[in-house]
């Protein structure tokens, strides 16, 4: 590069060194407004218009030169309670200047439980969680099962599996049943990483997930006459399913689950679909170590929580910036 490039090229970059200070130094944050809602531009701003009012919610936006270009909003969920949720949103021309990171560190002076959120492992937003000191409590394997691999699949879960006639159709048990054994696989499978809230609208809110079941293509897979295993199928575009034993220490679970499984790919090639999406954490006991057979494609999933502050942090002003009510 010639001299004169290279002197451009710096003064380029103390000028957007300067421009970034100038930034940082005049950044205004206060509490998120109903308002604040219709003037975002970035983000999925629409998500948050059933939420800022809420008394559980605890909401930020981070405002230059009167231009509202970042947020971050947390709430606590009905199911799951021991965590807080937080979306955090930056305009993309206002990135590389904290304020996504000033934006969370205000929100945690403000609650007194863990931050969770969800990203793509190997993506910008897992560094950024990972760079406020976050961790991952859980992980999804990949989940697209494209219909090119079902026979392979089927394969591979057969090997494992209780044999010919080892699943049935959700439809044929008794209404109420599927429900019921819904219920029973959630909470057992979340109970020692993310219990479920031991309150009516917590259930009442699991017993709603079923609204878009099919319970002719669920498949529950008997052991001894009785239900063991299930992957219940959720209708969509692409059906998505979930499965595993209905309850911890399920004798035969790896084989009531391969049946399953097995069973719910075979009724999804006859159907003609393109693919199965299949929802589940690499810590199921049984579905994780089948999943990690499975020819999955598609990106991994992390669950992850940024923790408490420590008591002496909670007080602290946020890291630069003015903060107004």
């Amino acid at each position: 590069m010639a001299k004169g490039g290279r002197m451009e090229t710096q003064r380029r970059q103390r000028r957007r060194q300067t421009q970034e200070g100038d930034m940082s130094g005049h950044v205004v944050f206060r509490d998120m407004r109903p308002e604040d809602v219709k003037v975002i531009t970035f983000g999925e701003p629409g998500s948050l218009i059933d939420r800022v009012d809420r008394p559980d919610v605890v909401a930020r936006v981070a405002l230059y030169e009167n231009r509202i270009v970042g947020y971050a909003v947390s709430w606590l969920a009905v199911v799951h309670r021991t965590r807080r949720f937080i979306d955090v949103e930056v305009h993309p021309d206002s990135r590389g200047h904290r304020i996504g990171t000033r934006l969370v560190r205000q929100i945690q002076q403000r609650v007194d439980r863990p931050l969770a959120t969800k990203a793509i492992a190997g993506s910008d937003a897992e560094s950024f969680i990972l760079s406020l000191g976050g961790e991952v409590y859980a992980s999804c394997p990949p989940f697209e099962l494209p219909r090119r691999h079902f026979g392979r699949a089927v394969e591979v879960l057969e090997g494992v599996s209780l044999g010919p006639g080892g699943a049935i159709s959700g439809a044929t048990l008794a209404p109420g049943v599927l429900e019921t054994l819904w219920e029973q696989m959630y909470v057992w499978m979340h109970a020692s990483w993310s219990p479920v809230d031991d309150s009516e609208a917590a259930h009442e809110a699991l017993r709603q997930e079923l609204e878009d079941l099919d319970s002719e293509a669920t498949r529950v897979a008997l052991v001894d006459g009785q239900p063991a295993a299930v992957a219940f199928v959720f209708v969509d575009e692409n059906p998505t399913v979930v499965a595993e034993t209905v309850q911890a220490g399920t004798p035969a679970g790896d084989n009531a689950v391969a049946s399953a499984m097995s069973s719910v790919i075979t009724w999804a090639e006859d159907a003609g679909y393109k693919r199965i999406n299949f929802d589940g954490h690499r810590s199921d006991p049984h579905f994780g170590p089948l999943a990690s057979r499975l020819p999955l494609e598609g990106a991994s999933l992390n669950l992850m929580e940024i923790s408490v502050l420590p008591a002496d942090d909670a007080g602290d002003p946020a890291d630069g910036g003015a903060t107004v009510a």
